[in-house]
């Protein structure tokens, strides 16, 4: 059986390479540093037994190994973290080397009568380009070599300096977020959801925006998805609910008449055992009726719901609603739909963009009302923004629409000078 037990490891990797970059000679050669981890190695873990898996480790290392140059160095950091050295290279041939090993690692390793697919993440940095030492090779690579793994795995991909700039924000924004919530830099804007049919605003969805006393505000998109990695989402969450509820019962009590508050949900809170609870708490808590309440899941996070659908269930039968958002741009199928007990359909705003003028855009919104017709579920047209997107939805018996062209989410104040302004028109 081969094993690791000669491979260089990361003492004797340091030292080599420390070697290559004081040597004068080396100063303006190119040389190469390819980090690299096993994608998904804890999961191939689980299936195998412990000499099984250093079976796989020795077997992986030799690929590496093979598909290199004769003159590179190869080194086990640990674990499933692989390095490989090309002194006196060239960006081509490190990213040749690179695409080597990827492809050779993608064909299966056969151990102890089993096939076992392995593939690998690479991270290339360069110096002199890229850094002056070996700690900040050894940065750069394995920040690459991370890049690599967000865009799929199974790939390389070299440094680049935006990289660094791009992590510096996400850490410093990781590090603002726990103190967002306590100095109020969290604000709620809402949107108008609007019954194209009698012309009034039937809902209002609570939409939440950071912001940041240094950086401005700063877009869902971007702080959304670290809240929900660091768990800041439970938090962030609970407040939006709270906050959405309170205004929302505040404009009942002012005769302001509306049919539902959609707040956005993500499924990391879902997967709260506590979640349930914690919305019935904030409803009573707000005094709101919780058939008010309408919960949007986007469709792309659909998928992980089974698990959680008692919660789910708990709340319908609370009266609490759910909506779909973004529909059309993941896989939910007609019997997940029903499965789940969605209450609402969200069409997404990328297929009413070019309605006008796209005929398989048209098919698809028309098979989404359909859908939505057999099932009984709500539908509202996401992402309306001109008068001819307008006329066209009218068309169809889609009754209910969202979009800038109405108003785009806006502060609690101005909301409610639109719904003043539209109650007058009408």
């Amino acid at each position: 059986m081969q094993t690791l037990s000669q491979w260089p490891k990361r003492d004797q990797f340091y030292q080599y390479l420390d070697s290559l970059l004081i040597n004068p000679d080396n100063q303006t050669n190119l040389i190469a540093l390819l980090i690299m981890n096993l994608d998904n190695f804890r999961e191939v873990c689980e299936l195998l037994e412990f000499r099984d898996i250093e079976s796989v480790l020795a077997e992986a290392a030799q690929i590496i190994k093979n598909s290199c140059p004769a003159d590179s160095y190869t080194a086990w950091l640990g674990s499933d973290e692989f390095a490989v050295v090309l002194p006196g290279t060239t960006e081509k041939e490190a990213e040749q080397t690179a695409a080597a090993i990827c492809s050779n690692l993608g064909n299966p390793i056969y151990v102890n009568g089993r096939h076992v697919l392995i593939t690998a993440s690479l991270g290339l940095a360069f110096t002199p380009r890229d850094a002056q030492d070996r700690y900040e090779l050894l940065k750069n690579a394995s920040m690459a070599m991370n890049w690599a793994k967000k865009l799929g795995k199974n790939g390389y991909i070299s440094y680049e300096p935006m990289m660094s700039r791009h992590i510096s924000r996400r850490v410093s924004l990781v590090n603002d977020l726990a103190s967002a919530l306590a100095e109020n830099q969290l604000i709620l804007h809402y949107q108008p959801q609007v019954n194209i049919i009698s012309q009034s605003i039937v809902g209002a969805e609570a939409l939440v925006r950071w912001v940041h006393p240094v950086h401005g505000l700063i877009p869902p998109l971007e702080f959304i998805p670290l809240a929900e990695e660091t768990g800041y989402i439970i938090q962030i969450g609970e407040w939006v609910l709270y906050q959405a509820c309170t205004d929302f019962n505040n404009w009942l009590e002012q005769g302001i008449v509306l049919e539902r508050l959609a707040v956005n949900v993500s499924i990391v809170q879902l997967k709260q055992m506590s979640f349930a609870d914690r919305v019935l708490e904030i409803l009573e808590e707000t005094r709101l009726d919780p058939a008010y309440l309408e919960l949007e899941i986007t469709e792309s996070q659909s998928m992980d719901l089974p698990e959680v659908r008692p919660q789910i269930e708990r709340l319908r039968n609370h009266g609490v609603r759910f909506a779909i958002d973004d529909f059309g741009t993941g896989f939910a199928s007609l019997n997940h739909l029903r499965y789940m007990g969605f209450d609402t359909i969200k069409i997404d705003k990328a297929y009413i963009h070019n309605i006008i003028t796209n005929n398989r855009d048209q098919v698809i919104v028309g098979s989404i009302l359909t859908m939505a017709e057999l099932l009984q579920l709500g539908i509202i047209a996401e992402g309306v923004e001109t008068d001819d997107q307008l006329r066209y939805i009218k068309q169809t018996n889609i009754k209910e629409v969202q979009g800038y062209y109405f108003s785009p989410p806006v502060e609690k104040s101005a909301f409610e000078e639109l719904i003043q302004t539209v109650q007058k028109r009408s």
